[in-house]
Formats: C-alpha cells, structure tokens, sequence
C-alpha cells in the first residue's frame, strides 16, 4: 500500500519497523509447521512399525529384514533431532529472545524428516500404501507440503545463508 496515513494513536511498535514486525511473527508459525510435521513424522514412523512387525513375508515379519528396519530406525533418529531443534526454537521464542534463525532451521529439518518418514512409510507398505483405509499416501502428500509452505526450503537456506553464516544476499 502506498500513501496509507496512519493516525499516530494507532501506532503499534516504533515507526518504520512494521516489515520487520511481521517478519518476527511468522517466526511462531515455522516453529509450529516444523512441530506439527515433527508429529506427521512420527505418526509415519508408527505406522510403518506396526505394519512391519504384522506384515508376514516367507514365514517371518518383514521387521526382521534391516532393509526394513535401517530406513525407520533413520527416520526416529532425523524426528527426534528435529525435535529438539523445535524444541530450542520454542524456548528463544519463549524467552523473548531473536529466534529467527532456529525457527527456520526447525522448520527446514522437520519439514524433511518428516517427508523421508513419510516416504519410508510408503516403501514400507509397498503398494498397499495407496489404500485409502491406511492413510498412507494422503501423509505423503500433506508432509510434502512442509517443504514449500509456509516457507520454501531455499528461502530458509537463503536466510541461513545471509544471517547465520554472513554470506552475501542471493536475491
């Protein structure tokens, strides 16, 4: 909007420094996509395992096979780091304290352990992944889009980039 008077009761915060508002306030919403996909993960992850230990291939559970197991095992250990980066996020927000830099690392670690659970879930399930009634597939879609909303992965590796490492601006 251009030439937008704001009466000066109305003002909220200092003067010239509403971009920058918002920007610090999507920082709450990446630290809540990135936990939100943190749990679709796990949800993967759970499902995967349950489906592996029932699921009775040449007379034993395919959980037996560490082609099957290696790939969940992976993904726990990707959600639960991503955990605790949400984790620490969540706390500099809570302290009042610039978190912009861990909110976006949150968002970009979660969001792809998350879809490589999902993934994982798929392989796991073979083709009985597109059954409607396990849920699988429709996971895959819904975890895929923490990679592009509300934020892409290259604007997070751009903000990464310019604030946390001091590169040059690469837009």
């Amino acid at each position: 909007m251009d030439g937008l008077e704001v009466p000066a009761e109305n003002l909220i915060g200092e003067e010239g420094k509403g971009f920058r508002y918002v920007l610090d306030g999507m920082n709450a919403e990446r630290i809540l996509i990135a936990t939100e996909a943190v749990g679709d993960g796990r949800w993967c992850v759970a499902r995967a395992v349950e489906y592996a230990n029932s699921r009775v291939v040449f007379g034993r559970p395919i959980a037996t096979n560490q082609g099957v197991q290696f790939p969940i095992a992976r993904c726990h250990v990707e959600l639960e780091a991503a955990d605790l980066m949400c984790r620490k996020a969540a706390a500099l927000f809570e302290a009042g304290v610039d978190c912009g830099a861990a909110a976006n690392m949150a968002k970009l670690i979660a969001s792809e352990a998350s879809f490589h659970a999902a993934d994982v879930a798929m392989q796991t399930f073979g083709g009985f992944s597109f059954a409607r009634e396990y849920g699988i597939e429709r996971k895959w879609r819904e975890t895929r889009l923490y990679q592009i909303a509300p934020i892409s992965t290259n604007l997070v590796l751009a903000y990464v980039a310019q604030h946390v490492l001091g590169l040059e601006r690469s837009y």
